[in-house]
């Protein structure tokens, strides 16, 4: 051991491994109590193994092969967590500085605001310029 992180990490992984293992051998010890140990097990093992019969072995596959996936989505989910914490901080960083220098910026997602003619103008406004066209057109 060369540093106090090392010698922690492996006191604590004793530790899990201690655990674990004395978690197993009550369980163990728990099912040789019982007046037909292991009954439940082998129930459940003869369930599983009808389910699979009767679904087929390509239904199986598939959750085994979504269970094998789950380490690469989780590890492409850390790969790209900075870039999308670089993307957050660019655009409020690029937002602030529009909003100094006196323009407007939105980029972020709004659903009870989705405009798709453009932004709505407030009714006095139209109301204004209505009037203002009847003005010039008289």
């Amino acid at each position: 051991m060369n540093s106090l992180f090392d010698f922690i990490t492996h006191i604590k992984t004793v530790e899990y491994l201690m655990a674990v293992g004395a978690i197993a051998l009550y369980i163990l010890y728990w099912e040789v109590l019982k007046p037909k140990p292991f009954k439940s097990l082998v129930e459940t093992g003869k369930e599983d193994i009808d389910y699979i019969r009767n679904t087929g072995y390509k239904n199986t596959m598939k959750t085994v092969g979504k269970v094998m996936a789950a380490p690469v989505i989780g590890l492409a989910y850390i790969v790209f967590l900075p870039f999308t914490f670089a993307y957050a901080l660019g655009s409020a960083v690029i937002e602030r500085v529009l909003t100094l220098a006196g323009k407007e910026a939105a980029f972020g997602w709004r659903p009870m605001e989705a405009y798709l003619s453009g932004k709505k103008k407030r009714k006095k406004e139209k109301k204004e310029e209505d009037s203002a066209k009847k003005d010039e057109n008289q």
